[in-house]
């Protein structure tokens, strides 16, 4: 099963959020909004890190990014799967307010 067909047909809910990062087979589930709920992620493994966006008018969720960790940085793929995800919403990375994915360890999906 693919990754974006494994997600719920909308949002994913804190609780959601909360599961993912408990699983095995995430590292890291980290949303891109606040508050409410995410309909844009940061999923990571020990291998890769990959951004995700549900849109409402299009077909669900989309990966936006996915970035290898064989010869990166985690820091530089969770940056890049961001600064895709706001490309993807017609928003500047640079109007982000920095920080807002984070996390290390090791595990692997696909």
């Amino acid at each position: 099963m693919a990754l974006v067909e494994s997600l719920p047909p909308r949002p994913l809910s804190a609780k959601e959020l909360l599961d993912l990062n408990r699983s095995e087979v995430f590292e890291l589930a980290s949303p891109i909004e606040e508050e409410g709920d995410a309909s844009a992620v940061i999923l990571a493994t020990g291998s890769w890190v990959k951004g995700v966006v549900f849109d409402d008018d299009g077909d669900g969720w989309t990966v936006v990014e996915t970035v290898s960790l064989a010869e990166r940085e985690r820091i530089d793929g969770l940056r890049a799967c961001e600064d895709a995800i706001l490309a993807f919403r017609g928003e500047s990375p640079d109007a982000a307010d920095g920080d807002t994915v984070s996390g290390d360890a090791d595990a692997s999906v696909e």
